[in-house]
């Protein structure tokens, strides 16, 4: 039975649905460990999660405490961090008209992600990384990270605001499953902005990135 109550957490929805590792649960506070994406998610008490992982050697930490977020901050564990907003969307069906990319093509949207090939690699072999084309060239794609949020999203720069990101991410949620979330840098006026036209719910939560290695 569950201790922890992830409210209107998808992320932490998402976490525990997954077979990832619990470090540490009770009422308020949850620590999980995705090795998959070699992150610690962490939720709840401020005093617990720092008690329960300051010492231990992460290098990938997601958490909206921040409080956690400015500790480690202060300290300089990290070299870098993104500051997120969350949003959610309800479900949908049908059959989507999706393209998977060819191999060859894993570098390119590395690059123009700003990920690593090997994660990229790794989206791609769980069959989560989708493209749309115009004469056989990609326009835009669009992926299921690791941790199960929507995302890399991506058109090309000459092909933007012609409705291409929508449309692909509207595909994508046909056999997304549940919960269905993205999270967006704070600063993306752009994405937030379709993202709210588009019938996206954002939530109240920040949601605090702290990592030495890209993904």
């Amino acid at each position: 039975m569950r201790k922890f109550n992830a409210r209107n957490m998808p992320h932490i929805k998402a976490t525990l649905k997954a077979s990832n590792k619990i470090i540490y649960e009770d009422d308020e506070t949850l620590i999980v460990y995705n090795k998959k994406a070699n992150t610690y998610i962490a939720e709840g008490s401020a005093d617990t999660i720092l008690d329960k992982i300051k010492k231990l050697g992460i290098e990938r930490l997601e958490t909206s405490n921040k409080e956690v977020f400015d500790y480690f901050y202060a300290i300089k564990k990290f070299k870098y961090h993104q500051i997120c907003l969350q949003c959610y969307h309800a479900a949908s069906s049908g059959k989507a008209n999706l393209e998977s990319p060819l191999q060859k093509e894993i570098s390119w949207i590395a690059k123009t992600s700003g990920s690593t090939i090997k994660y990229i690699t790794a989206i791609y072999k769980n069959n989560e990384l989708f493209v749309s084309r115009e004469k056989g060239k990609i326009v835009s794609y669009i992926g299921i990270h690791i941790d199960g949020s929507i995302g890399p999203l991506y058109t090309r720069p000459k092909y933007r605001r012609q409705g291409y990101a929508t449309r692909i991410e509207e595909e994508l949620l046909k056999i997304k499953k549940e919960p269905i979330f993205l999270q967006i840098l704070e600063d993306n006026k752009v994405s937030i902005a379709m993202h709210k036209k588009n019938g996206w719910k954002f939530n109240r939560y920040k949601i605090y990135w702290l990592f030495n290695e890209v993904f």
